[in-house]
């Protein structure tokens, strides 16, 4: 009885140690916040609880692999000279995760909401669909970091936290010169503890951040702490709150050897074994490891030695293998190897000796992530396939996924064990050669979206009139023959419009093309030619000056220049394109019979003549003339009597549907307009029509965006063409700037783009715009263009390859290869593909009949 008595006392006292044991073990797993090494964040600056001072900063990478031999040499060059002056511990960081267009998208629903056409919001509503849909099957972002520490020349530096602020601070701007050179730029936040703070929550939070916006969850750890500690919130002060407690994931499971399951998500962590490298490596190999997909991250961990320390050792390394080398036999299984070490110690005595280099210590760590086990085994062995490939060798950390996780987390501390495991001395070219920099994403929320990055599955989202990144809006479209350029145009009209953007089309040839869409979208068609049923009357002057303009020059528009003067001064311009041989005599006599005209309708040089009610919201202008009421002054004069014939083609003969009122919407944001049937002399004197309307309205309104975009522009500044029309579209590539405004082209036929006098109009269009959009080209065009556009070959190659809806988009001097995307709504508006269009054809038949 005693025995039994005593075995249950036992047993019952192991089952407390049990509890107490599972007790234990569920409190550490219930404080997550003790497992985040954070202390304080001051002035951008992370204190860790183990007494370091961190500093994060985030890089704008460069669009690396479309760069020149010549450029990727200048720029892995200047990338080693700054690891020569670097802090001696570095750790850079790539995160790969899903595109949040979210901003985008919010940006769209808000301006839709104020659209009054409802084909524009239902265009707006498919447009957002698309977002959404590349963005959840295919678009990624990347997000690139150097993190570095406060290196104490001496103990107890670490007091003075102003030297060490100071310090930090001379090391970021060391940085940022170095990598300006490099063409990256470092993001320069308002708010340096905000935007550090916003990394880190980023970084542990990689699925609730998506929701829960850091503000948000601010908001709520202080509601729960303030009802916790029984605090009415508005009445009693904020406890103090450890920054760990606001940085928090829900939760971390390390209880697997192969993988960790954090905020939801699975990790798990490779490593490059440090006998895992080839002999050599290309410059910029990173990039194949940046961009190798949904849940890779990179980390690169650099630690640079002492110079005259390395030296001492490496040599004392040499002379005890090479004694050790003189006791063995060739024959022996570590002659080799002791052979090799010997060889390698000679390379890097000579390099650091003779080529002033350093010697570093690097690690790289890769973290595979994913929704699911299945999922991130998948992942894992295609990442492993993958450097297989490129002759790289990883090894799992099995057993050590917590100090993986330590690893790369970003504050530049590497697990011991790991370290050993995974170090790779190089030397500085070596460490050079990881610039990882390389992805470049061309993403601008305010903008457009064009496509998704061949080379990233970024999304390319432009910004035309983002006046911080673009010296001006100008955007030139290049392509041959069925390369895509009037869908890509029309695309990009269509969601400018859809934007609230006002867009003006001018169609030298093919206008036929762009009237489905206007129709679709509630715009405005005016085909200007001979026996059209639209007329802009090329003698009406307009009210252009807006309030709004006004009250920003503070002068009233009305006591200024008289604007029939300035009317004069545009058709002058128009009959001289008209009657090119017109002498002074003529001119002189044409002058005072448009005065004339205009003042038998009241119009005089008095601006208030013009106007029936001024101060009206929108004020109404007096009937004007018509080449018709001119027509009859000039009969009256003999010396204008040539005039007046010339003239009458467009009062009596053919022409005569240019002589009457305007008869078209001109207040609509979508307006094309047709040339396509003018040809000969009256091809410049429709584009004088078209665009003295277009240029009142651009000049009115300095503050609104607006688009001039002229499609085949080859016909009207090629051989084919003349000087005045080439003019023409050379002064709105020139100076729509000024007005707020964006001029885009789109030519194919390059060799004739650049004949007119020695291409002199093509290249000043090329030359003042500072976006180009580049399809595919033949051989031949693309050396009509490399010079211009300074392509490398590498491009000139990739552009010759490309297949219709691919091109590459070059703004602010980065270039991005893109394949475009287009809505469904947007596909059956804007192509001309006949395929397409008899499927499109047999749809709609097919709907007619079961309508029926």
């Amino acid at each position: 009885m005693i025995r039994n008595s005593s075995a249950k006392g036992k047993k019952a006292a192991d089952q407390r140690k049990k509890l107490k044991k599972q007790r234990k073990k569920l409190e550490k797993l219930d404080f997550v916040q003790d497992f985040i090494p954070i202390k304080d964040i001051t002035h951008g600056i992370i204190q860790t609880t183990d007494g370091r001072f961190i500093k994060i900063l985030e890089i704008e990478p460069i669009n690396f692999m479309l760069r020149s031999g010549e450029e990727q040499f200048s720029i892995i060059s200047s990338f080693a000279s700054w690891l020569k002056i670097s802090p001696m511990r570095l750790q850079f960081k790539s995160i790969t995760r899903k595109a949040d267009s979210d901003k985008h998208v919010a940006m769209i629903q808000e301006e839709l909401a104020e659209e009054e056409d409802r084909q524009c919001r239902s265009l707006g509503e498919g447009y957002i669909r698309l977002i959404k849909d590349v963005g959840s099957r295919e678009a990624l972002t990347r997000r690139f970091f150097l993190i570095f520490q406060y290196e104490e020349i001496r103990r107890g530096d670490n007091d003075d936290f102003s030297q060490i602020y100071g310090m930090l601070q001379t090391a970021e701007q060391n940085a940022k010169a170095y990598f300006l050179q490099c063409g990256n730029s470092i993001l320069q936040p308002r708010d340096p503890d905000e935007a550090t703070v916003e990394i880190l929550y980023m970084f542990f939070n990689r699925c609730s951040c998506v929701d829960e916006a850091f503000s948000l969850r601010m908001n709520r750890v202080v509601v729960d702490t303030m009802a916790a500690k029984n605090r009415v919130i508005g009445v009693d002060p904020i406890p103090h709150i450890r920054m760990a407690h606001f940085l928090s994931p829900r939760g971390i499971d390390l209880t697997h050897y192969n993988y960790i399951i954090m905020d939801g998500l699975y990790y798990s962590f490779l490593y490059i074994k440090g006998n895992g490298y080839p002999g050599m490596v290309r410059a910029g190999w990173m990039s194949a490891l940046i961009n190798a997909g949904e849940g890779i991250d990179i980390d690169v961990h650099l630690r640079r030695e002492n110079r005259s320390k390395t030296i001492d050792k490496v040599a004392q390394r040499i002379r005890l293998n090479r004694t050790k080398l003189k006791s063995m036999q060739d024959t022996s299984t570590d002659y080799e190897e002791l052979t090799n070490s010997i060889q390698a110690g000679y390379f890097i005595k000579h390099g650091i000796a003779n080529n002033n280099e350093d010697l570093f210590y690097m690690s790289v760590f890769v973290t595979v992530s994913a929704k699911s086990y299945e999922e991130l085994m998948w992942r894992k062995q295609q990442i492993s396939d993958m450097l297989k490939s490129m002759d790289m060798y990883i090894s799992d950390c099995k057993f050590q996924q917590e100090a993986a996780l330590r690893s790369v987390m970003p504050f530049r501390q590497i697990a011991p064990s790991l370290e050993k495991k995974s170090q790779r001395n190089v030397l500085t070219s070596g460490a050079a050669s990881t610039y990882m920099f390389t992805s470049f994403e061309m993403s601008d929320d305010t903008g457009v979206l064009l496509g998704v990055n061949r080379h990233n599955n970024s999304l390319c989202i432009v910004d035309l009139f983002n006046t911080k990144k673009n010296k001006n809006a100008n955007l030139n479209l290049l392509g041959t023959s069925g390369a895509g350029k009037t869908f890509t145009l029309q695309l990009l009209a269509l969601r400018m419009r859809m934007r609230g953007i006002q867009c003006y089309i001018l169609a030298p040839i093919k206008g036929h093309e762009f009237k489905r869409a206007c129709h679709r979208i509630g715009g405005q068609y005016i085909k200007i030619a001979p026996g059209s049923p639209h007329c802009i009357n090329v003698m009406e002057i307009r009210h252009t000056i807006t309030p709004e303009m006004e009250l920003i020059d503070e002068m009233d528009y009305s006591e200024m220049d008289s604007m029939l003067a300035r009317k004069i001064q545009q058709l002058m311009i128009f009959f001289s394109l008209l009657i090119p041989d017109m002498t002074n005599e003529e001119e002189q006599m044409l002058d005072e019979a448009l005065i004339k005209t205009y003042a038998d309708f009241g119009i005089t040089h008095d601006n208030d003549s013009l106007y029936k009610n001024r101060k009206a919201a929108h004020p109404k202008m007096k009937t004007m003339p018509i080449l018709g009421d001119l027509h009859k002054n000039l009969l009256e004069n003999p010396m204008t009597q040539r005039i007046a014939v010339i003239v009458s083609r467009f009062v009596t003969g053919s022409a005569q549907s240019f002589n009457q009122q305007t008869n078209v919407d001109l207040s609509n944001k979508y307006i094309v307009l047709d040339l396509s049937e003018l040809k000969g002399k009256l091809l410049p004197v429709g584009m004088m029509i078209a665009l003295d309307y277009v240029w009142d309205n651009v000049k009115a309104d300095r503050t609104k965006k607006k688009a001039i975009m002229i499609d085949e522009i080859w016909q009207l500044v090629g051989a084919s063409s003349n000087r005045q029309a080439a003019e023409f579209c050379l002064t709105i590539f020139k100076t729509i700037r000024g007005f707020g405004g964006a001029a885009i082209s789109a030519t194919q036929d390059l060799s004739d783009f650049f004949s007119l006098e020695d291409g002199k109009y093509g290249r000043a269009i090329v030359n003042n715009s500072k976006n180009k959009i580049i399809l595919n080209l033949e051989p031949d065009e693309a050396r009509y263009v490399q010079d211009v556009l300074k392509l490398t070959k590498t491009e000139v190659r990739s552009i010759t390859r490309f297949e219709r809806g691919e091109a590459l988009v070059y703004s602010n001097n980065n270039k991005v290869p893109v394949v475009i995307k287009a809505s469904k709504e947007e596909q059956e508006m804007i192509t001309t593909d006949r395929a397409e269009l008899e499927a499109i054809l047999r749809e709609r038949q097919k709907e007619k009949t079961h309508s029926a």
